[in-house]
């Protein structure tokens, strides 16, 4: 391996001559959780924040405020848990394995975290996110069964890349900075998912009329006269000529967009086939919030719905907008089956929906799908901004960009 100049190697791999490979419990205070005794009901409920398993979502999100569960001060002294200062770094050894956070005010946790209290020799930003870039690490290691884990020993052993702490501060503030735009770009993205919902509720219910179609009546219809599944099935084992293949891990939850195809492997022995303008929808019930509006032909899994408009009645592009609906996925989630359930047809078929003329249907259409454009765009930069961090954690924490 060629190292070079002003680079060393060390067990924490290649990193700048002047940076160290410290183990982490010579330089931050080692400490971990307890749960208070569940039968004891003055231990909880109290003032004092309790970081817990059930808290993963709020972690990976630097400072942590609330939590699910508080303890009292009885329930601190009376079991093995201890309050953290506020600044201490925490990362999930068990379930969720390598989550991490900084704590935001003084808190307790269970025991399937560790927490550190940083000295002046190391940033606790800089901290966490050496320890989000070790995640993979952290997940590969973990052992056991049922509950994966990380034993103590290896903490003890744990080194981590020390740079002087002007670097370490510098480093922490460039991505914290990244971690800023991408909370702003994840809420505003939210913000217009909410907007789209919205709108789907006043323009596809009549409750809103767009400029120009104030006086078509709306009709009444069954879903199963507007549009019904195609029944063309092909095995592409034996049938050659189909290279676009969508599986419902190929599609975007909440989105309508694809991701990749099966083009390698048509392993199943039977798909079915879609032509462009064809809805596709996942009718098992764990994913009915999987559509797409087919670009193109191809084939796809029996698992998905086909749905082919009647053009006399519904336009391709409304239809999408429509299965989109929280009334047609509540439809089609009197699924039947046990192991695997799936929307029924014969219920979904029967559901009644109020349908504009052609013309405003396509209208409508129009405007959700400039709204689909643009959360398209957002999805895209976050895409690409979650990417960019990715790659600035890689360079900045192993000193091949420095920032002084």
């Amino acid at each position: 391996m060629t190292v070079p100049a002003g680079y060393k190697v060390t067990e924490v791999g290649v990193i700048p001559g002047e940076w160290n490979a410290t183990l982490l419990d010579t330089i931050a205070k080692r400490g971990s959780g307890h749960t208070p005794d569940k039968k004891c009901p003055h231990y909880w409920h109290g003032n004092i924040p309790w970081v817990s398993l059930k808290d993963s979502a709020a972690l990976d999100r630097g400072y942590i405020f609330e939590t699910t569960d508080y303890v009292t001060s009885a329930g601190i002294a009376n079991s093995s848990a201890v309050e953290h200062p506020a600044g201490s770094v925490v990362l999930s050894r068990d379930a969720g394995v390598g989550k991490s956070a900084i704590l935001g005010m003084p808190m307790a946790v269970s025991q399937h975290f560790m927490a550190w209290q940083c000295s002046a020799a190391l940033d606790r930003t800089f901290l966490y996110y050496v320890l989000q870039s070790r995640k993979p690490e952290f997940e590969r290691i973990a052992m056991g069964n049922t509950i994966k884990t990380i034993g103590l020993p290896y903490f003890r052993q744990f080194r981590i890349p020390v740079p002087p702490l002007p670097e370490q501060k510098a480093i922490a503030t460039a991505l914290n900075d990244v971690d800023a735009l991408i909370t702003a770009l994840e809420q505003l993205l939210a913000k217009k998912r909410d907007l789209k919902q919205a709108a789907m509720q006043r323009l596809l219910t009549g409750k809103e009329r767009l400029p120009g179609f104030g006086g078509g009546e709306w009709n009444v219809q069954k879903f199963g006269t507007l549009a019904a599944p195609r029944r063309d099935r092909v095995d592409p084992r034996r049938t050659k000529g189909h290279d676009f293949c969508v599986e419902l891990e190929h599609i975007r939850s909440d989105s309508g967009r694809i991701v990749g195809n099966g083009v390698a492997g048509m392993e199943a022995s039977l798909k079915s086939m879609f032509r462009p303008g064809d809805v596709l929808f996942g009718k098992l019930r764990a994913y009915l919030r999987k559509y797409w509006h087919a670009d193109r032909e191809g084939v796809c899994s029996t698992e998905i719905w086909v749905l082919a408009s009647d053009l006399t009645a519904i336009m391709p592009r409304y239809l999408f907008q429509l299965v989109q609906t929280s009334k047609f996925v509540e439809a089609a989630s009197t699924a039947y089956g046990t192991h695997m359930p799936r929307a029924d047809w014969n219920v979904v078929k029967n559901l009644e929906v109020r349908v504009p003329p052609l013309p405003e249907q396509t209208a409508i259409a129009t405007v959700l799908a400039d709204m689909d454009a643009d959360l398209a765009t957002l999805e895209t930069r976050l895409t690409k901004t979650r990417a960019l961090k990715a790659g600035m954690m890689q360079e900045l924490l192993t000193g091949r960009i420095r920032l002084i």
